[in-house]
């Protein structure tokens, strides 16, 4: 079965191919899209297509990331990808965009994974991040995502009782001179180079779960993954996204 990624949660978009079967990625583009996704998007997509040399009614599933990130990417590129489900009749499966940044990375029994990425312009050293376990090879996601000052995320990592600690993702700025303290009392391992969600990684995920049940998601329930309110929301005191914990 092939499958058509989408990753629209950041600045930089991407959509690829995934060949589940083969367990191979046949083709993934990526696209400087802020502000700009909606009229970008179904040209990256047709882009990845052809340089996959597939046919979009060769697809079999559509994958597509949840965030949290940019209030309005997401959203668009969920809706995009609820589109082509209805309307090609393909099954669906949403991936939360840390579960898929979490596969980028090998981590041994025991140890924390800690995914992270920044999580707006305006607030440099603000991350999104979440913690996973792996067990028997199993990736467990231990709480929700969540919003984080990088300083108070040291803090909370000071007291968890792990004491290996695996950071994946992109570091901010600042972030190895808040890291000191940390690095003196558990074993921490950084990231060698930045890294951000990508299709592929969302591919790989959703072929991930659909081998464990064979069962797409339900198009019209699918809604994104929001730990932050938008920049409406702040600015006039109101709530119109679902988010974890609320």
């Amino acid at each position: 079965m092939l499958v058509l990624a989408l990753e629209t949660t950041l600045e930089i978009a991407s959509c690829a191919v995934w060949d589940g079967e083969r367990k191979s990625l046949l083709a993934e583009l990526k696209a400087y899209a802020y502000q700009t996704l909606t009229q970008r998007l179904p040209a990256l997509v047709q882009t990845t297509l052809e340089s996959s040399e597939v046919k979009l009614q060769d697809i079999g599933l559509i994958a597509v990331s949840l965030g949290p990130g940019s209030f309005t990417s997401v959203r668009v590129g969920l809706a995009f990808a609820k589109g082509l489900s209805m309307a090609l009749d393909k099954a669906i499966i949403g991936i939360r965009t840390m579960e898929a940044l979490a596969l980028s990375s090998s981590v041994h029994e025991g140890s924390l994974l800690v995914t992270l990425y920044p999580s707006r312009p305006s607030r440099p050293t603000e991350v999104y991040a979440a913690f996973f376990h792996f067990r028997n090879g199993t990736m467990e996601r231990v709480g929700n995502e969540f919003a984080s000052e990088f300083s108070q995320l040291v803090s909370m990592l000071r007291v968890r009782p792990e004491d290996s600690i695996v950071f994946v993702g992109t570091l901010p700025p600042g972030a190895i001179s808040a890291l000191s303290d940390l690095r003196r009392e558990k074993q921490v391992a950084l990231p060698l180079l930045p890294s951000l969600p990508s299709a592929s990684l969302v591919a790989l995920r959703a072929w991930q779960k659909w081998e464990q049940s064979f069962q797409s998601d339900d198009p019209v329930s699918l809604v994104p993954v929001y730990v932050l309110p938008s920049s409406a929301e702040s600015r006039f005191g109101i709530t119109v996204s679902m988010r974890d914990g609320f």
